[in-house]
């Protein structure tokens, strides 16, 4: 192949980003403020995203002309420049197992005067909200007033609201009827929405605090100086005789559309750069969609003030944020198939994973050389990780 010099393209950042933030930003917040270890580094792998820090890759055409150079990604999970092909293989690895019958979206929150302990209990509070969520729905599938069957489900973690304040809640996607354990057969359940709704917000409402009040008395909660045990007690029985908000999504045809929301959240974390509207003099102008109004609403707030709410979400190394259950519970793969037969499915099969060239196809992003004109650009690794300049 012949010798050509090698082209190493600099780009110049012309929007406001999270990157761009961060870079500008993050050291001085850094200083003020005492941040864990996987805060920060979690920031600084931002940073770096696409940058002359991270190495890079090559473009060529089988034909071998060099169409650029580019830096390479990240791959955080928080990071809002990643989520792409992470999210669509977690898609379609969850397309890939779903049973093909309705299901229903179902939202499990936590209320906000909990979120002191959040902050406190990061991890403890999260594995307490899971375990209430599964026992709620355990409890209520092999109940034959309900169900008598096992479903499948999938739960998933978000800690935010729309403009990052603090709202721990679990999305559930759950199957419209399960597998009956002594016929094998699809079980339908009484109702059109599954589970009747205030029984199941008082079951989970009884296995949170249950469960919290038990790690409470086996010392394992953390308080702040301000509060004591008695304090806490006093009001997790006031909060067990309020309402607490679980929303009930109508019924989908199918799981998809759930799935397709979910993902969205799975990998890039709770911001997207399209939000970002201006960075200057130390503000952030930033736009959500409100939940209430369902209006796109703007926000302005004090750099250091959003970089408080970004981080709080970013998830602590090696913590699950999605969780499987029932049929969809990767030891449960060969009664799933047994679902799966019941609606004319083929058992589940090992996929391969969708790359980035099938990814971009998807897109209708076909990518030619610049010389020939025809061939689909390849994706070489750039093995001498060469460092060159970027301007942000």
């Amino acid at each position: 192949m012949e010798k050509r010099p090698v082209v190493f393209y600099t780009f110049r950042m012309t929007t406001s980003t999270i990157q761009k933030l961060l870079t500008e930003y993050f050291p001085a917040f850094k200083a003020k403020h005492a941040l864990p270890l996987y805060q920060i580094k979690a920031a600084e792998k931002l940073q770096a995203c696409r940058t002359s820090q991270l190495g890079g890759h090559m473009q060529v055409c089988p034909k071998g002309h060099l169409n650029g150079i580019w830096y390479n990604s990240c791959k955080h999970r928080s990071c809002p420049q990643c989520r792409g092909i992470q999210a669509e293989r977690w898609l379609q690895r969850t397309r890939n197992s779903l049973i093909r019958c309705p299901h229903h979206h179902i939202i499990f929150t936590v209320p906000h005067e909990l979120n002191f302990l959040w902050l406190n209990n990061r991890k403890l509070i999260a594995d307490v909200l899971f375990h209430a969520v599964q026992n709620t729905l355990n409890t209520l599938s092999k109940d034959k007033k309900h169900l008598g069957a096992t479903p499948g489900y999938i739960l998933a973690l978000h800690t935010w609201g729309r403009n990052l304040t603090l709202h721990p809640h679990i999305h559930c996607l759950i199957s419209h009827g399960g597998l009956n354990e002594t016929t094998k057969a699809w079980q339908e359940p009484k109702r059109k929405s599954l589970f009747p709704a205030e029984p199941m917000r008082r079951l989970y409402r009884a296995k949170f605090i249950a469960d919290l009040k038990n790690k409470l008395d086996e010392e394992k909660i953390n308080l702040p100086e301000s509060l004591n045990k008695q304090q806490l007690l006093n009001l997790l029985n006031k909060l067990g005789r309020q309402t607490w908000v679980v929303h009930c999504c109508s019924r989908y045809d199918h799981g998809e559309g759930v799935s397709k929301y979910l993902a969205r959240y799975i990998r890039g974390g709770p911001f997207n750069n399209s939000q970002v509207l201006n960075i200057k003099n130390g503000c952030i102008v930033f736009r959500y969609l409100d939940h209430r109004s369902h209006k796109t609403t703007k926000m302005s707030l004090p750099v250091d003030d959003f970089l408080q709410r970004l981080i709080l979400h970013i998830p602590e190394p090696r913590k699950v944020l999605v969780r499987h259950y029932g049929l969809y519970h990767s030891k449960s793969r060969a009664k799933l198939n047994v679902a799966r037969a019941n609606f004319k499915q083929k058992s589940v099969s090992e996929i391969e994973t969708i790359d980035w060239k099938t990814y971009l196809e998807k897109l209708d992003y076909m990518p030619t050389c610049r010389e020939c004109g025809v061939s689909l650009l390849m994706h070489l690794e750039n093995e001498k990780a060469e460092i060159f300049e970027i301007s942000l």
